[in-house]
C-alpha cells in the first residue's frame, strides 16, 4: 500500500470509527489524528491533551484484521479521557498506585506488573463500547481469535512473569464472559478454557481460588462515576497481589491512609 492511499484508508477507518461512536452516544471533541511509528513493538496507543490527540499505530498492524478494533478500543480511550472518567484520572490512578508500591515494599519490576495489571482493568472498562460497536459475527470472530494469542497455558517458573500471564488469561476470558461470548460449544472458547486450565492444574487449590476471584472481579466490574474508585482500585490490586504474592496481608491500612 503506498504512503498517500494508505494515509487515505487510515483517515477513513478513523472517521467511520468516530461517527459509530457519536452514533452510539460517545461523541468525542478533541482533534484526533494518526501516526505510524515503525519501531513500536505493540499495535498501538493513543497521546492525548485537552484540545488534539492521536492514534498511534505499529507498520505493521496495519494489516492487522484488528486494525478497526484498535481504533476503536483508542477512541475509548480518549473518550473516557474526555468525559474525566475517575478510571483516566492520572491523579488517582497514581496516588493509589504509588501507596501499594510503598507500602508492600514492590521493587521496580513488581511496580511494572502492578500498573500492566491495572491497564486490564481500564481495557476492560474502555472495551465495553468496542464490544458494543463491534457487534456482527465477523468481528466477534476476529476477537476471540485474537484473545486466544493471548493464552498462556504452562507457567515459566518465575513468579513475576507467571502472575502476568495468569492476569492476562483473566483478561482474556474475562473479556469474553463479559459479554457472553464464551461459548463452551465453540472451539475458540474450549481452546482458551483448556489452556487455562492446563496453566492452573500446576497451582495449589488456593492459588486456583485467587486466580478465580480475580478473573470474577473483571468480569462483573462496574464503572461507577459517582463512586470511590480509589477504594475499588486497592480492592482491585489487592487481588493483583495475591496472584503476585500470595501471603500479602489486606490492604486495609492503605484504604484509611488514602481517606485521610
Amino acid at each position: 500500500m503506498k504512503s498517500t492511499s494508505q494515509d487515505e484508508f487510515l483517515e477513513e477507518s478513523l472517521d467511520l470509527a468516530v461517527k459509530n461512536m457519536k452514533n452510539a452516544g460517545y461523541e468525542l471533541h478533541n482533534k484526533i489524528s494518526v501516526e505510524i511509528d515503525p519501531e513500536l513493538q505493540f499495535m498501538g496507543y493513543a497521546k492525548i491533551d485537552s484540545n488534539n490527540s492521536s492514534i498511534v499505530i505499529a507498520d505493521w498492524a496495519l494489516d492487522s484484521d484488528m486494525l478497526n478494533g484498535l481504533i476503536l478500543h483508542e477512541l475509548a480511550h480518549i473518550y473516557f479521557t474526555e468525559i474525566n472518567s475517575p478510571s483516566h484520572q492520572s491523579e488517582i490512578i497514581n496516588e493509589v498506585m504509588s501507596h501499594v508500591v510503598e507500602q508492600e515494599g514492590l521493587n521496580n519490576l513488581e511496580a511494572r506488573s502492578l500498573n500492566e495489571g491495572f491497564n486490564h482493568l481500564q481495557n476492560m472498562i474502555v472495551d465495553d463500547i468496542v464490544f458494543q460497536l463491534m457487534d456482527n459475527e465477523r468481528e466477534r470472530k476476529l476477537i476471540q481469535n485474537f484473545f486466544v494469542t493471548w493464552m498462556s497455558d504452562e507457567p515459566t517458573g518465575n513468579n513475576l512473569i507467571d502472575a502476568s500471564l495468569l492476569a492476562r488469561n483473566a483478561f482474556a476470558l474475562a473479556s469474553l464472559k463479559r459479554r457472553n461470548l464464551l461459548n463452551e460449544s465453540s472451539e475458540l472458547s474450549k481452546l482458551m478454557i483448556s489452556k487455562n486450565r492446563q496453566f492452573l492444574s500446576f497451582y495449589k487449590y488456593a492459588n486456583k481460588q485467587k486466580y478465580e476471584t480475580y478473573e470474577e472481579f473483571l468480569t462483573k466490574f462496574e464503572l461507577n462515576n459517582d463512586g470511590d474508585f480509589a477504594a475499588v482500585l486497592i480492592e482491585y490490586f489487592e487481588l493483583l497481589m495475591n496472584l503476585l504474592r500470595p501471603d500479602s496481608k489486606s490492604f486495609n491500612d492503605i484504604v484509611d491512609q488514602l481517606k485521610e
